[in-house]
């Protein structure tokens, strides 16, 4: 006979089931969206097939990342999601109707982090005072920050807490960076701000010894690099512990493990030999309590823990499944795998009763939510990012939320026109400032639109840049690149890398002259072609797959293509692959090794070649640090965005999905790129006569002139 208990575990499986129904998987089952981690560990492989075989009620469903299962929400598809509380801020700026359901609690206590301020009693007066008197000349310990969640502060939080005491600096001739780094200058007397204040190495170094006094403080004063011992939340309190400096905005978990305020760390605030007597808390009202046996002290901010969302039609559902989640759960269960797949090892649910909107549940913790609503300087300043689909326009506005809410400045906005033609003419016409493009738009970009590459999109997968191959069927007779001479050619476009890089290698390596360089080959197939010569025609669509079969078929001597895109036809498992077998490359005589003609990375950010130097350092300031935060290389174990992976299940939506970097023109000196040859971008970037050089430049179309009118009579 069964006992009572092993009942009620039957029935509570029964229960969970019955109200599972009402999710949007097979026969009602609940779909939890999960992102994988970075690595080779991956939970879903591991976790998810239980879930199937017992019956779980629940199935998996893996998302690009976090702001992709928030979307999958949204439209139905999927039903819940562990998130941030950083998340949620973007939730609800896009309007994104779910509830909070549980609180993922490491610790039994409402936050996750409590920031506090702490400061030597020195700078202390003897009567009340307000914030700004207190602070004004003092100096700080400031953490550093990071593009973590948590650790140090994120550019949103410490922003926020630097304007609780700050004037805000909105001068229009500084990026808004150094507007802010200045403020900060300009009120500490002193400060030790470790770490990059900006993610360009040279700029970076440029305002550090422009604005000293926000690195006198520190320990090595001359690098005031993120190695300074006064660096991050310990570095900080060591900062003020050790008298450099009067402030420090620190976790208070870190004050009391610091300063050894709880009984079993009071032997390591010996050992360091600081007196907490002489600190205090400081308060946001200029009061101040002390630091002694004070649990519950004056916060600064607090951060809510992360948290399980569900849409709202079974946040019942997924609370009443959640809850039933314990310490005590095997492992070899489908409890178990649930609770790796929620990643339960930060924190047990924690149930709302009843959820919670975003807006209420982040509502509770003080200064978190203000902290995403700061003014900021007025006018504002945004970059405009144009594009040229629907998708990569919502795309782009979900790359602008995700930047904001991580404190990026300026945001983004987004625009869309019909083509990447008018997109550069939006440039022109200073309706956006940016777009982003292949290399086959880099001749057309410089020479017509008045544009330049201030960002290359990287990859050190030699065969995945943007090359350009002689290819020739075996046993021709072609065996170097001036056997070609009088041949017929095939190129996949007009006025491309492919077109431009052969002409140029022509005149600079084989010596060809300018006049001679359109008679070189016998015939010429370039889509799009407008030439007055009738031995260049325009043969086929556009592509590099085209060009190919134009060699396959015996149309053509030679295709002049790309190693990834031959590689990808010639691995096809089709009829048409058996006719790649005789096709092989011929090899530049100073490059055997790549068999580069020539290489330029696969896509580029072009801006204005008129805007300021200091207009795009803070574009190139901005993408690097997305870059950073979101790209191959995220510090963020399950990112928030994925500026390079697919997007609503479509591939290479403004940056291409085998983008490794986005890097400057310093790349070209690094390894692997400084080793590949001859570089295309570097060639026509030192091109100041386009008379010859890329074919000449191309008569004006009427939008041209309109726009350069348009130009002209904007300064009226």
């Amino acid at each position: 006979m069964l006992s009572l208990s092993a009942l009620l575990y039957l029935f509570s499986f029964v229960n969970v089931v019955f109200m599972q129904g009402t999710g949007s998987g097979t026969n009602g089952n609940l779909r939890l969206c999960i992102v994988e981690g970075r690595g080779e560990y991956k939970r879903a492989p591991k976790f998810c097939p239980i879930l199937d075989k017992e019956n779980a009620g629940v199935e998996c469903v893996v998302g690009t990342d976090r702001l992709d299962c928030l979307r999958r929400i949204s439209k139905g598809t999927v039903d819940f999601g562990v998130f941030s509380p950083e998340d949620l801020i973007a939730a609800q700026w896009a309007n994104i109707d779910v509830l909070v359901t549980s609180e993922l609690r490491l610790r039994s206590r409402p936050f996750q982090r409590r920031i506090v301020a702490v400061v030597n009693r020195r700078i202390l007066p003897d009567t009340s005072s307000n914030l700004h008197a207190v602070l004004q000349n003092s100096t700080l310990c400031h953490p550093g920050v990071g593009v973590d969640d948590i650790r140090p502060l994120s550019d949103t939080l410490s922003g926020y807490l630097e304007s609780l005491v700050l004037v805000n600096s909105c001068d229009r001739k500084l990026s808004l960076t150094e507007n802010r780094v200045r403020a900060l200058a300009g009120f500490f007397g002193s400060a030790c701000k470790a770490g990059p204040w900006v993610s360009d190495p040279t700029r970076d170094a440029e305002l550090k010894h422009k604005y000293p006094s926000l690195c006198t403080a520190c320990r090595y004063p001359s690098t005031c690099a993120a190695s300074d011992p006064y660096w991050g939340n310990s570095g900080a309190l060591a900062c003020l512990g050790e008298g450099a400096g009067d402030v420090a905005w620190a976790e208070m978990d870190d004050v009391i493990s610091y300063f050894g305020l709880s009984p079993q760390k009071r032997t390591n605030s010996e050992i360091r030999h600081f007196s907490t007597a002489n600190l205090a808390y400081l308060c946001r009202n200029g009061t101040w309590e002390p630091v002694e046996n004070n649990t519950e002290p004056c916060i600064w901010l607090n951060r809510p823990w992360d948290v399980i969302v569900a849409k709202r039609k079974v946040a019942s559902a997924v609370s009443h499944l959640t809850s039933m989640l314990s310490e005590d759960t095997s492992l070899d269960g489908w409890r178990g795998a649930l609770e790796s797949l929620l990643e339960t090892r930060h924190g047990l649910p924690t149930t709302l009763e009843p959820p919670q909107p975003p807006l209420d549940y982040l509502a509770r913790a003080k200064g978190f939510r203000e902290a995403y609503t700061q003014n900021g300087c007025d006018p504002p300043r945004h970059i405009t990012l144009c594009t040229t689909s629907l998708l990569a326009k919502n795309k782009c506005e979900w790359l602008s939320e995700a930047g904001a809410v991580y404190g990026l400045a300026p945001p983004f906005q987004c625009i869309m026109r019909n083509n990447t033609s008018e997109c550069m003419e939006a440039i022109g016409t200073q309706e956006a400032d940016i777009t982003v493009a292949d290399s086959e738009w880099l001749v057309p970009a410089v020479r017509d639109y008045n544009l330049t590459p201030i960002l290359f999109e990287a990859t050190p997968i030699i065969e995945k840049t943007h090359s350009v191959v002689a290819y020739v069927k075996n046993n021709t007779g072609i065996v170097t690149l001036p056997h070609l001479k009088g041949k017929r050619a095939a190129f996949p476009m007009y006025d491309g890398v492919a077109w431009h890089g052969v002409r140029e290698y022509l005149m600079h390596k084989e010596k060809v002259s300018c006049k001679d360089v359109d008679n070189y080959f016998k015939e010429v197939c370039a889509p799009g072609v407008i030439s007055t010569n009738p031995n260049i025609k325009s043969c086929y669509p556009n592509g590099e797959v085209e060009a190919l079969q134009s060699l396959v078929s015996g149309k053509s001597d030679v295709a002049f293509v790309s190693i990834s895109t031959f590689n990808m036809v010639a691995g096809n498992k089709d009829n048409m692959a058996e006719d790649f077998k005789n096709i092989i490359p011929i090899c530049p005589a100073d490059n055997k090794k790549y068999c580069f003609i020539t290489w330029s990375n696969i896509g580029h950010v072009y801006a204005s070649k008129n805007a300021t130097a200091m207009r795009k350092q803070e574009i190139i300031n901005v993408l690097s640090k997305m870059d950073h935060m979101f790209g191959k290389h995220s510090v963020f174990q399950y990112p928030m965005f994925s500026l390079y992976g697919p997007y609503s299940h479509e591939m290479n939506v403004i940056f291409h999905n085998n983008t490794k970097v986005l890097g400057q023109s310093n790349l070209f000196k690094m390894h692997p790129y400084n080793k590949l040859g001859w570089n295309f971008e570097k060639q026509i970037l030192n091109v100041t006569d386009f008379t010859c050089a890329f074919g000449g430049r191309v008569t004006p179309s009427l939008i041209l002139i309109v726009t350069l009118v348009s130009v002209l009579f904007k300064n009226y």
